[in-house]
């Protein structure tokens, strides 16, 4: 039964080479889109009103990596084929490399303003997350053999791993206000119900060591006797557990976006704070014994490496079952950008995302430009630095063709003329309609209210042939 769950957390977890997130070439595209209040609450389009449908209107796929497919398989010689190599894959490993994943399809958003400087938006995403540390000393063990570690003591203390398949429902509210005079500041939140459909982590502070006795060759096995939390996993054919079951939790978005002046902003915005408790198809498994020993493993064939591990787990280690629950918190994300208008449709942002992976924050930079090619078309290109890897060149687009909107970014164009040497992919797509535009509504009520003023001026003119200073109408109302 642990293997087949072993198995199980794996494959979530690996689910991750399909998927990843940093998503800052469409972050650059500003309040283009809808979705990108995903980010920052106060984003909101330039229209009076936005519907997003399901699926159309947002899909995302992902691929990051601390590696990339040349740096683990090498050509079979004479053939076509190719083959795992495990000592390539280890010298391109450098400790702490991870891999993460952080996806979302837009199920429906609707968004409205109230009054003048406050707008609403509701919406609902499906969201699946996960993150795995690769534990470079103990792979490096297990697939060069114990004959190099005779007597010396392996120990991983980053056994570190976990996914969850959630849907987000939620409401947020923007706001703008006029602080130190005349700046501008927009603040917004969204408040979020979290239901929870699938989950595996395994402990934080899990640990394992490996010492081979220099004599008889036996390897001793040390853990802390981790558990393994699962749930879901058995109950995704109940009928109804994927509309609503007893896996809930909450969470929150905060935002604010500051105008120093006509051309300069500053943004911040901290997302997913929350947590979800899992109470439906919850299975932990806890280990029993902290130390056993046995004969050894052969790990060098690759392809059954994870059956031949599984196997000696499930026959080494006696395990507890329980069906208590347990809390997973999401993993929070924060944006500080600046922005500054170089040019009257042009603007450059300068971007760090922080984000909580297994406990430990990692960064993303960037630095975009984004133009706004007449009333139809919005582009943006971006730079940006990600955790153990180099540079990434991406770009989007914005184009609004009536009350609809089609939308694309992605942040790794330069991978995908060789995808073998790829190792991050971010590309998001959708459609939207939006109905009315603020810009032009604003822009009018500014011309006419330059041109009453001209008016009025023109008039007094020619009543009066004092100038301003003179003006002698507040005696009339001391009269009265």
């Amino acid at each position: 039964m642990i293997k087949t769950n072993i198995l199980i957390i794996v494959a979530l977890i690996g689910s991750t080479v399909l998927n990843a997130q940093s998503d800052l070439s469409f972050y650059h595209l500003g309040e283009q889109t809808p979705q990108n209040s995903i980010f920052n609450p106060v984003f909101f389009p330039d229209a009076d009103f936005y519907i997003s449908l399901p699926l159309l209107s947002g899909v995302s796929t992902n691929i990051n990596n601390s590696f990339n497919y040349n740096d683990v398989f090498t050509a079979v010689e004479g053939t076509d084929s190719v083959q795992l190599d495990s000592e390539r894959l280890l010298a391109n490993m450098k400790d702490g490399d991870r891999l993460s994943f952080n996806a979302s399809v837009s199920l429906f958003q609707l968004g409205f303003h109230i009054g003048k400087n406050g707008a609403v938006q509701l919406f609902a995403n499906e969201r699946a997350k996960s993150s795995f540390y690769y534990p470079k000393r103990v792979m490096e063990y297990l697939l060069y053999g114990n004959g190099e570690f005779l007597g010396e003591e392996v120990r991983e203390n980053n056994i570190r791993g976990g996914g969850t398949y959630y849907r987000e429902y939620g409401i947020g509210y923007s706001h703008q206000l006029l602080i130190m005079g005349n700046k501008k500041l927009r603040v917004g939140f969204r408040l979020k119900y979290l239901q929870g459909f699938a989950h595996a982590q395994v402990d934080e502070d899990a640990y394992v060591s490996f010492l081979t006795d220099a004599q008889s060759y036996t390897v001793q096995v040390g853990t802390n006797r981790p558990v393994f939390n699962t749930a879901g996993f058995d109950s995704f054919d109940e009928d109804g557990y994927l509309v609503s079951n007893a896996n809930k939790g909450y969470g929150f978005d905060f935002g604010a976006d500051l105008e120093i002046s006509p051309k300069l902003k500053v943004a911040l915005a901290i997302n997913d704070i929350g947590s979800i408790n899992w109470e439906e198809g919850v299975k932990n498994y806890e280990l029993i014994e902290s130390e056993v020993a046995f004969g050894g493993l052969d790990l060098r064939d690759l392809d059954n490496a994870g059956d031949i591990l599984a196997d000696t787990l499930d026959q080494l280690f006696d395990y507890v079952e329980t069906t208590n629950n347990f809390k997973s918190k999401l993993n929070t994300r924060m944006f500080l950008s600046g922005s500054y208008q170089v040019i009257p449709k042009g603007t450059v942002t300068a971007t760090i995302m922080t984000k909580n992976d297994l406990g430990k924050m990692s960064f993303t930079y960037g630095v975009g430009y984004t133009h706004r090619l007449g009333k139809m078309l919005t582009v943006s290109t971006s730079v940006s630095k990600k955790p153990s890897q180099g540079f990434a060149v991406g770009g989007g687009f914005a184009a609004r063709l009536g009350i609809m909107q089609l939308y694309t970014s992605v942040d790794n164009v330069i991978g995908f003329t060789d995808v073998r040497k790829m190792q991050n992919v971010n590309m998001r797509v959708g459609v939207n309609f939006l109905f009315g535009r603020r810009s032009v509504k604003k822009k009018e009520k500014e011309e006419n209210g330059d041109e009453q003023r001209i008016k009025e001026k023109r008039v007094k003119e020619k009543i009066s042939p004092f100038p301003d200073e003179y003006d002698l109408d507040h005696l009339e109302e001391i009269e009265n």
